[in-house]
């Protein structure tokens, strides 16, 4: 999935991790595999200032996040817009809010083809903005 495609530019995807070496290897990872990156940010306040900043075609999404935090009102906004999100956690589908049983799910530690596998699946079912805002289908 490297680059752009015959279908527009690459996507655009949301971090939200606050454990620092993993916002840098996911923003690595994504950067690699061809994508723009908005983000990593560590915080529900900067993640919705992000979000009413910029566009973005999913979002990676730490489900706890620094100050004891969780991300489920950047969840609430994002499914607002329509942008699909993936939950990354140590603590398995346990750990997540019975009002997102049916969200992706990556649980930590978790592995570069996992990544490219989960944001593959996400691209594939939904269309998703070029560079001119116009919807495309990855």
């Amino acid at each position: 999935m490297q680059g752009s495609s015959a279908a527009g530019p690459a996507p655009t995807v949301l971090i939200a991790e606050d454990e620092f070496l993993l916002a840098l290897e996911m923003e690595e990872l994504l950067r690699g595999m061809g994508c723009r990156v908005v983000g990593p940010a560590a915080g529900v306040s900067e993640l919705l200032a992000l979000i009413e900043r910029t566009s973005c075609d999913l979002a990676f999404l730490d489900v706890h996040l620094r100050h004891d935090e969780t991300v489920y009102a950047v969840v609430d906004r994002l499914r607002a817009r329509g942008i699909p999100f993936v939950f990354m956690t140590a603590y398995g589908e346990e750990g997540i809010d019975p009002r997102y049983a049916d969200a992706r799910v990556i649980c930590k530690p978790f592995s570069e083809h996992q990544i490219e596998s989960c944001l593959s699946a996400v691209l594939r079912s939904k269309p998703w903005r070029g560079e001119d805002g116009l919807p495309r289908r990855h």
